[in-house]
């Protein structure tokens, strides 16, 4: 059972992520937060797997919130769940550390595979949140082929699980694919982890689109 914790400032949009989830005997709503700082309190009091945030809040903001958890719990998963599509609030939510973005538009089955996505050590952003961020990124100037990946040199394999990564492979996944263990993945994530200086898995989907490393992404 993947236990969550919803924070959104709007009961209405709580209670209709609630029906959602509460049918399926997969996902338990341990806790609802109205603001960054209760859920910060709530984090303290129960044991969470995942955490679905809204950005934009009276209180604390989603953004700030996700920054503080990843502070203080670096193995809490964020999923941001919204209605900002902005291409700035969408990096901003994922450099704070969130492992996914969805839009509050999404049918329940998103939703859900989001959060499985998540839960087993993905990543997950809905096909609208790409496009704006790819959409952005044809809008600047492209990097010259010699700064593409020169600087931060990656092995082959280290490519590979990246790739995998953008697809939004769990480590399970990765592993059958590749015909590695998932001990070999995890070795490999830590490694490019440390290339990149990136914090999480959501820092490196940031350095490979920003760095255009695949050019089907």
């Amino acid at each position: 059972m993947i236990k969550i914790l919803l924070v959104d400032d709007h009961k209405i949009v709580r209670d209709g992520i609630r029906a959602q989830l509460d049918s399926d005997h997969k996902y338990w709503i341990v806790a609802e937060a109205s603001d960054g700082n209760e859920a910060l309190d709530l984090l303290e009091k129960h044991k969470i797997d995942l955490i679905i945030m809204d950005i934009n809040m009276n209180g604390m903001d989603g953004i700030t919130c996700t920054e503080e958890v990843k502070k203080r719990y670096p193995d809490k998963r964020v999923l941001a769940l919204t209605m900002l599509s902005e291409n700035q609030h969408i990096k901003q939510m994922l450099k704070a550390g969130a492992s996914g973005y969805l839009l509050k538009n999404c049918e329940e089955d998103e939703l859900k595979n989001a959060i499985n996505m998540i839960f087993e050590g993905g990543t997950y952003f809905s096909p609208e949140v790409t496009k704006i961020v790819m959409n952005n990124l044809s809008n600047q100037k492209p990097l010259g082929a010699k700064n593409r990946g020169i600087q931060i040199p990656l092995t082959q394999r280290e490519k590979e699980v990246l790739r995998l990564i953008l697809k939004e492979c769990s480590n399970k996944e990765i592993a059958e694919k590749l015909f590695i263990s998932q001990r070999t993945v995890d070795a490999h994530k830590r490694n490019l982890l440390e290339k990149t200086g990136s914090k999480n898995i959501a820092g490196l989907v940031l350095f490979a689109v920003n760095n255009q490393l695949f050019e089907d992404f």
